[in-house]
């Protein structure tokens, strides 16, 4: 969920931040079809006409409330995907922190988990995915030329594919469950590293 209003924020801003506020906690609470954008409104404590000045129908605030809550879970992990001193591991690290970020996130977690089959392609468009795309073609650009990562592929590419693959192994441990989806695990990173890894000499 987004932080408290800051201070610095205008009234506008305030408003509608606590509207989405409002709407990650009811939509992934009651889901899509259980809420009404009055219900949101009164949480949020603003009249019930006030939403649709920042949102024109439910479908849009819905839409905007998960690209907030889904944008939370991937700032937790675009840290990782800085350029510093070489980690065979961070892409491990990554899933990691998608996996345990997305606990934190009620609506992203609800629609990871298959509860609203219609947003479900939505995460795929998530604009802080761009940001995660960008750092790890980056992170793999500087491991190719610190020569741990294979220099015969396609840093652009293989970042696209990582993000599909940790899409897909969220949906898999929130719908599977996390001791299900555990027993994967070392074989999951193994076949990353497989296909990352430079070999060494």
């Amino acid at each position: 969920m987004s932080t408290k209003p800051s201070p610095t924020e205008g009234k506008g801003a305030q408003t509608r931040r606590a509207i989405l506020d409002a709407a990650i906690a009811r939509f992934a609470r009651d889901g899509f079809r259980a809420t009404s954008v009055a219900d949101i409104a009164r949480d949020a404590g603003v009249g019930g006409t006030i939403t649709y000045a920042y949102f024109p129908n439910k479908e849009a605030l819905f839409l905007a409330a998960l690209d907030e809550d889904a944008a939370g879970v991937i700032e937790e992990a675009v840290p990782l995907t800085e350029v510093g001193p070489t980690d065979r591991h961070w892409n491990e690290s990554l899933l990691l922190t998608l996996v345990e970020a997305v606990e934190r996130h009620p609506l992203a977690r609800r629609v990871l988990a298959g509860l609203e089959p219609h947003a479900t392609m939505r995460m795929a468009e998530i604009p802080a995915l761009r940001e995660l795309r960008k750092g790890i073609a980056d992170r793999l650009r500087a491991d190719q030329l610190a020569g741990v990562v294979r220099d015969d592929i396609d840093p652009v590419a293989t970042a696209n594919g990582l993000v599909a693959i940790s899409l897909s192994l969220l949906m898999a441990v929130l719908q599977f469950g996390s001791d299900e989806a555990a027993s994967y695990a070392s074989d999951v990173v193994a076949v990353l590293e497989a296909a990352l890894i430079a070999p060494q000499p």
